[in-house]
């Protein structure tokens, strides 16, 4: 399997008419990648690190123009398709990291600080992750609005996964049979977190141990 960003991330579509493309597509999405990894957090400080690494990302592609601008690397992002970036930005990582076999995948909910925007009505974003924790990488995320709609996100997150032989770990938001099933059903073990609030299986649970 290919390793190569480019080649993962050639399904995305390029919003931009032609006279405005004067800086391609797949260098905007390998510095915005590399910016990010490195810690850069935001539009202008992505544009800070390309500056600082121009000779280094030249190794990769041409930046022929060197490196855009803030407002120009947050136009182009914002008006990709979301859903297809993840999907591009998953199987990348796929292919990059190890394999899964005897790995430990860490699943769990996280709210942005600063997401939200009470001026808008917006609701502080809520991501599930995945960590591979050989890899020390984040397999996969998936959004939602609130803590309780964990439930829902994180069957479509294992669903995104290669999960063979790995050890998938879940705190109690994610203590559901479904759940369980499906990470049985993908070829994983499970360790699940369980409290007091599921009563009767917390009482056989406790009991089995006392036995």
């Amino acid at each position: 399997m290919s390793v190569s960003l480019i080649e993962h991330f050639a399904p995305l579509h390029d919003p931009r008419v032609e006279r405005n493309k004067l800086y391609p597509l797949m260098e905007i999405l390998l510095l915005v990648v590399c910016a990010t990894l490195s810690g850069a957090e935001g539009w202008e400080a992505m544009e800070e690190f390309g500056k600082e690494k121009l000779d280094w990302l030249r190794r990769f592609a041409p930046f022929a123009n060197g490196i855009p601008s803030h407002d120009c690397i947050a136009s182009v992002i914002s008006r990709l398709n979301p859903k297809l970036f993840q999907t591009c930005f998953i199987n990348w990582t796929t292919a990059i990291s190890a394999a899964t076999e005897g790995d430990i995948v860490a699943v769990d909910g996280k709210t942005a600080r600063g997401s939200r925007n009470q001026r808008r009505g917006k609701a502080a974003l809520h991501m599930v992750s995945a960590w591979g924790s050989r890899n020390r990488l984040v397999l996969g995320q998936e959004a939602t609005e609130e803590k309780s709609n964990e439930i829902t996100a994180i069957p479509k997150l294992l669903e995104l996964l290669e999960l063979k032989g790995a050890i998938v770990t879940i705190d109690a938001m994610g203590c559901q049979t479904k759940i369980a099933e499906q990470i049985v059903d993908q070829g994983a073990d499970y360790v699940l977190g369980l409290k007091g609030n599921q009563g009767t299986l917390h009482e056989e649970v406790a009991d089995f141990f006392t036995t």
